[in-house]
C-alpha cells in the first residue's frame, strides 16, 4: 500500500468522526483547512462555507480542473425541546425513516457535542398494529438524557443545533479492505481528494487544480453552485459516492464493491460531457485501473451544479459505489478508494492534451 493510500485512510478515519449536517459544516471544513494547507498554493473559505485548495500548474496558460467533493452529509437539526427534556428533529437531506428508531446521534451544541439516542418503543409495550408500521420521522424524539427543557438548556441544546449520526471508521471483518462509518458520503471523496493534492506536494501538476470541498451538497448542490459563480475552468469533475446494488435484498448487479471506481453516464443532476467520459476511459486505460459505467436516476452530484461554470464546461463525475448509502453503517471498499485517486492522477496528467470538444466537425 502506497504512502497516499495510507494518508487516505487516516483523513477519512478523522473526518468521519466529525459531525457536520448540510449548513453546519464548520467542524469538518475546519479539519479539511487545515489537512489540505500544506498541499495547495493557496486555501480559502468563501462566504458560503466551501473550503478551495488551488495547486497551481507551472506554466501561467496551463489548463484549469475543478475537482469537487462535498463536506456535509445528511442528517437533522433540533426543531423543538420539549417540557419532558426530549427533542424533536426535523430531517436535513434524505434520511430514511425505516432506519432511525434506537440510533444514536451527536448533538452539536455551540460549546459542546452531546451524546443521545432515538427512541423507540420497548419490544415488551408493542402492539400488533407497531409492528407493521414505520415510525414516521416528525414522531421520533431524542433522548438526551435530560428531565426537562431546563435541563436541556442547562446543556446548551439550542432549537436549530445539527444533529449527526455516531459512527467511527471500521474494518469489516478482519484484513477485508472494506470499512462501514457515517457519512462516508462523502468524506471518503474528500479523503481522496487530499490524497490527490499529497501527490503534487512536491511537484507541480500539469494543469491547474482548484479542489473545492463543497456545502450542502445534500439539499441540492448549493456549494457547488457559489464554486461554479466564482471560479473559470476548462473542465470539472466531481467526486462522490454512488449507490452499490450487490446485496441480497437488490441483486441488481449494476454497480459492485471492489469492482473499481465508476465513471458517471448519467444520473438526475448531469449527463456527462462526452469528452470527460472519454479522458476517464484513457485515464482508466492507462493506468490499468478496472471501472464501472453508471447510470443512476435516483443520485445527484456537484457536477450538475459545475457543469454551468462560465457559460457551461465539459463536466463529469467519478463515484465510489457505496452499500447502504445515507445511513450510519455505509460500506465501502478501499481498492474503489484507490482506483478513484488514481483514475483521477492520471486524468490529471492527460488532461493537458485532451480533446475536450463535445464532436469533431468536418474540415473543409
Amino acid at each position: 500500500m502506497s504512502a497516499a493510500e495510507n494518508a487516505m485512510i487516516t483523513h477519512l478515519r478523522h473526518l468521519v468522526s466529525l459531525t457536520g449536517p448540510s449548513g453546519s459544516e464548520e467542524d469538518v471544513g475546519r479539519a479539511v483547512f487545515r489537512a489540505a494547507s500544506g498541499l495547495a498554493d493557496r486555501v480559502e473559505v468563501d462566504s458560503f462555507g466551501n473550503v478551495i485548495a488551488v495547486r497551481e500548474a507551472l506554466a501561467e496558460d496551463a489548463r484549469r480542473l475543478i475537482l469537487a467533493t462535498h463536506l456535509d452529509e445528511v442528517g437533522f437539526r433540533v426543531r423543538h425541546i420539549g417540557p419532558d427534556g426530549f427533542l424533536r428533529l426535523e430531517k436535513v437531506g434524505g434520511t430514511d425513516d425505516r432506519i432511525l428508531p434506537a440510533q444514536r446521534v451527536w448533538v452539536r451544541t455551540e460549546k459542546d457535542r452531546l451524546l443521545g439516542v432515538i427512541g423507540t418503543k420497548s419490544a415488551h409495550l408493542l402492539t400488533d398494529t407497531d409492528r407493521q408500521r414505520v415510525v414516521l420521522y416528525p414522531e421520533l424524539y431524542v433522548d438526551i438524557g435530560a428531565r426537562s427543557a431546563d435541563e436541556a438548556a442547562g446543556m446548551g441544546v439550542r432549537v436549530g443545533d445539527p444533529v449527526g449520526f455516531v459512527g467511527d471508521l471500521a474494518e469489516l471483518g478482519r484484513g477485508s479492505g472494506r470499512y462501514t462509518g457515517h457519512a462516508l458520503d462523502d468524506r471518503a471523496g474528500c479523503a481522496v481528494l487530499l490524497a490527490l493534492l499529497e501527490r503534487y506536494r512536491d511537484e507541480p501538476p500539469p494543469v491547474t487544480l482548484i479542489v473545492a470541498f463543497t456545502v450542502q451538497e445534500e439539499v441540492g448542490l448549493r456549494g457547488a453552485m457559489a464554486v461554479a459563480r466564482a471560479f473559470d475552468a476548462d473542465v470539472a469533475l466531481a467526486l462522490d459516492m454512488t449507490a452499490a446494488d450487490d446485496t441480497p435484498e437488490v441483486n441488481g448487479g449494476h454497480l459492485r464493491l471492489g469492482q473499481g471506481p465508476t465513471i458517471k453516464v448519467m444520473d438526475f443532476s448531469t449527463l456527462a460531457h462526452p469528452a470527460v467520459r472519454r479522458g476517464l476511459l484513457a485515464a482508466a486505460q492507462e493506468g490499468g485501473i478496472d471501472v464501472q459505467h453508471e447510470l443512476l436516476r435516483g443520485i445527484g452530484t456537484d457536477a450538475g451544479a459545475l457543469q454551468h461554470v462560465g457559460q457551461g464546461i465539459p463536466a463529469g463525475a467519478v463515484s465510489v459505489a457505496n452499500r447502504y448509502t445515507h445511513s450510519p453503517v455505509e460500506v465501502l471498499d478501499e481498492r474503489d478508494l484507490e482506483g478513484a485517486l488514481g483514475l483521477l492522477h492520471q486524468f490529471v496528467q492527460l488532461l493537458p492534451e485532451l480533446d475536450l470538444r463535445f464532436m469533431a466537425l468536418d474540415e473543409e
